[in-house]
């Protein structure tokens, strides 16, 4: 039995980056706090919570930063999209002038 909250890697680490460290593990403890808020039947092991729950979380957060700074890019004429036969979602790709 584990007698501290943090993985392993962070006990042997200096102070500065333990910090670091638990401020990690706070912000996991909250994703996995939400995907139970907002599925409060569900259940799974270590992997299958790391995997299925925690990753796709932040890949749901980042599809929509990602989102943003396509239109960013956009905007600024740096890339285009197209879209690639019917009801397909858009290609991106860089603008003739940034080759």
């Amino acid at each position: 039995m584990r007698m501290f909250p943090w993985p392993a890697v962070c006990l042997c680490m200096s102070g500065f980056v333990m910090d670091k460290c638990e401020d990690r593990v706070g912000s996991v403890a909250q994703e996995i706090r939400q995907y139970l808020e907002a599925h409060p039947q569900s259940f799974d092991s270590l992997e299958g919570i790391a995997t299925w729950w925690v990753l796709r979380q932040r890949i749901q957060a980042e599809l929509e930063l990602v989102r943003a700074a396509l239109a960013r890019l956009e905007t600024t004429g740096e890339i285009y999209s197209a879209k690639l036969g019917p009801r397909r979602e858009p290609v991106y790709r860089l603008t003739d002038k940034h080759h």
